[in-house]
């Protein structure tokens, strides 16, 4: 898999990194974008743990 065929999800960019399971360029407010929409290291067990749909749907 090449990253780069992907795009930002958040800037549109050429992606750069995969992510809290999310392509994103470089830059840092998308990298945090992604940590937030994903809930930050582990945040999708918290939420599983907590008895709550593992992907988020409340955009």
């Amino acid at each position: 898999m090449n990253i780069e065929d992907y795009k930002c999800q958040f800037c549109g960019q050429t992606a750069k990194n995969f992510v809290f399971a999310a392509f994103t360029c470089e830059k840092e407010e998308c990298i945090e974008a992604a940590r937030k929409e994903r809930g930050g290291p582990g945040g999708h067990m918290k939420r599983k743990a907590e008895g709550h749909p593992v992907i988020r749907f409340d955009d």
